[in-house]
């Protein structure tokens, strides 16, 4: 899928696939972490780079996402770890599931620990297999 239909994809179609987070799509106190989310997948480099970790190293894409733009976190969110509060964080996911099994076509996955303590609080990450890259 190119980047313009995946980008187009996402943004019409993630609130009805994934009603529970409608509100990060919609509610204008989440609008720059989901500003965040769509820049990343608009990223043609970043993007790719996201589904290689994942495809190749089994990290999940929540955690590349992440790491990438800690800078940018520690502004949004006014704190020097970069916390994000449950529902964020779900949210996040939940957009990463929709770019992967939705708009990419993977059709497994998997959770996984990962190393987020310092910065995010995050435990668990998923990444995902059975993609049209494998």
């Amino acid at each position: 899928m190119n980047e313009h239909r995946l980008v187009e994809k996402v943004e019409n179609e993630f609130s009805d696939i994934y009603t529970h987070f409608k509100e990060f799509q919609q509610n204008s106190e989440y609008r720059e972490y989901w500003r965040k989310c769509m820049q990343a997948i608009s990223d043609e480099v970043l993007l790719s780079h996201i589904i290689f970790c994942n495809d190749y190293f089994h990290i999940p894409p929540v955690k590349t996402f992440l790491t990438y733009y800690k800078d940018d976190f520690i502004i949004i969110t006014g704190n020097k770890n970069a916390v994000l509060d449950d529902f964020v964080k779900r949210s996040i996911g939940a957009f990463w599931a929709m770019v992967f099994k939705k708009a990419l076509g993977y059709s497994g996955q998997l959770s996984v620990s990962v190393s987020m303590s310092e910065y995010y609080l995050i435990k668990t990450a998923t990444y995902y297999y059975g993609g049209e890259k494998e």
